[in-house]
């Protein structure tokens, strides 16, 4: 089997430059892994090997990804504080003219304590991907990111193997170790041994461990104006899970010892671990969620004419044809509603309009309240799906104030929906500002149109 070619595409435009993006160290479990070339190495109990396993993390169709770290920090050799984050992306995989596209989102939670998963999480950023799998094997990122950091790993060798196998195969990391988006490839040669099957939460699995350093001298070229690191040095333990079904990547835990050298002498040492959860999904049929957030807001109820009510194992699947009921279109809402319906490439999304609100502040008109419980009946039309809750304001010169506005904003309303009955942990939300307008904000009609609240249901 021919070695996979990952073609890494480094856009370094201001827009990117500027954008804080948080990729540094996060141990994404790679959705193509490499094979082995000829020249790479595989030793191990290979003598009369006749019977074996052969290891690949296959099509898998559509999945999710968490990743937690848990990391202490350490300035110039000072313990600075332990650093907490939370990675979370859903993947779709589609198939265009014999090529695979994987498209997805990955969404950087706010540094958090370990103790809040029941409560509704702080974005620090929405990153979209898009990636193709050539049938030559080769892989091409669109307007890189970061997003998988790890490229070519796990890496699976193309015989069989068994217990005490080793391998080894080559790979690339893109770090920001200081979320100065500015994304650095660093090359990686990972040593694998595989361990056997076991059960992981009863689910049969193999167990595969990997170990790399990171030598990496970039000099002076690669840090201008100081902007990135010049040198990196450290060390991965990686104990990876594979679903012996289909090779889905169930678990990875990553133990590291990283230390990172400016051109100036200064270091940042990161010692800890990455936790990387991975399982499969039923893709979000949109028509149907449409429908059904159709007819929950124009308060129709469940069966007849309405939309079906959605069962925990199929969230937004597709009826059987023979009792798919008629379904209500989308465009049948009220107009005195003031909200938008529309499918988008993160999933379906909700975008409310003309939300009233105390002038610069978070607090709402008591009139909004009815309003409030149509999205909240909506949105529980539609269980198991997590919800990003975005905010918006029109820009009229005070960047800061408007970012923060937009924030509170987001935040309040995911209360008031959580405090309806929707579970506070299926909700995340983030201020944007005025830096994404829908409108002009020349005129009073276009800043009204760039105040607005949007709810995604996610992939």
């Amino acid at each position: 089997m021919k070695k996979q070619r990952m073609a890494l595409v480094m856009n370094k435009t201001d827009k990117m430059k500027k954008k804080r993006i948080i990729a540094a160290l996060c141990a994404i479990f790679a959705l193509v892994p490499a094979s082995l070339a000829p020249e790479e190495s595989r030793t191990g109990n290979t003598a009369g090997n006749t019977a074996g396993v052969m290891l690949s993390a296959g099509n898998t169709g559509s999945y999710k990804l968490v990743e937690r770290s848990d990391w202490s920090r350490y300035d110039n050799g000072k313990y600075r504080g332990h650093v907490y984050r939370e990675v979370r992306a859903s993947i779709t995989p589609e198939e265009n003219r014999g090529a695979r596209v994987y498209r997805g989102n990955f969404i950087v939670l706010e540094e958090t304590l370990r103790n809040m998963e029941s409560s509704a999480r702080g974005v620090d950023d929405v990153i979209p991907v898009q990636f193709t799998l050539e049938q030559d094997g080769s892989v091409t990122i669109e307007d890189d990111r970061g997003f998988p950091s790890l490229r070519g790993f796990p890496a699976f060798p193309a015989a069989a193997v068994r217990p005490g196998d080793r391998w080894t195969a080559r790979g690339v990391r893109a770090v920001d170790p200081l979320n100065q988006g500015q994304m650095v490839p660093v090359p990686i040669i990972a040593e694998y041994e595989y361990r056997g099957t076991e059960l992981y939460r009863d689910t049969p699995v193999h167990r595969i461990t990997a170990v790399y350093a990171s030598r990496y001298q970039g000099g002076p070229r690669a840090a201008p104006e100081g902007e990135t690191f010049t040198a990196v040095q450290g060390s991965h333990t990686v104990d990876i899970l594979l679903r012996v079904s289909d090779g889905l990547p169930l678990m990875m835990r990553d133990t590291l010892d990283e230390t990172y050298t400016w051109a100036g002498g200064s270091t940042v040492r990161f010692r800890g671990f990455t936790l990387t959860f991975g399982e499969g999904t039923i893709p979000l049929n949109r028509d149907v969620v449409i429908a059904r957030l159709g007819g929950a807001l124009n308060r129709r109820e469940p069966g007849g004419t309405g939309a079906t009510a959605p069962t925990a194992a199929s969230p937004g699947a597709a009826p059987p044809a023979a009792t798919r009921p008629a379904l209500p279109a989308p465009s049948a809402l009220p107009p005195e509603a003031n909200i938008d319906v529309a499918p988008v490439p993160e999933g379906v999304r909700l975008t409310l309009r003309d939300l009233r609100f105390v002038p610069d502040s978070d607090e709402l008109l008591p009139e909004e309240q009815g309003r409030l419980d149509l999205i909240a009946a909506a949105l529980r039309a539609v269980p198991d799906r997590s919800f990003l809750v975005e905010g918006h304001t029109a820009a009229v010169g005070r960047t800061e104030g408007e970012m923060t506005l937009s924030l509170r904003r987001a935040e309040r309303i995911t209360g008031e929906l959580a405090r309806r009955g929707i579970p506070a942990d299926r909700f995340m939300y983030k201020g944007w500002g005025g830096t994404k307008p829908v409108a002009s904000n020349t005129d009073e009609a276009g800043r009204a149109r760039n105040r607005r609240v949007e709810i995604t249901i996610l992939e």
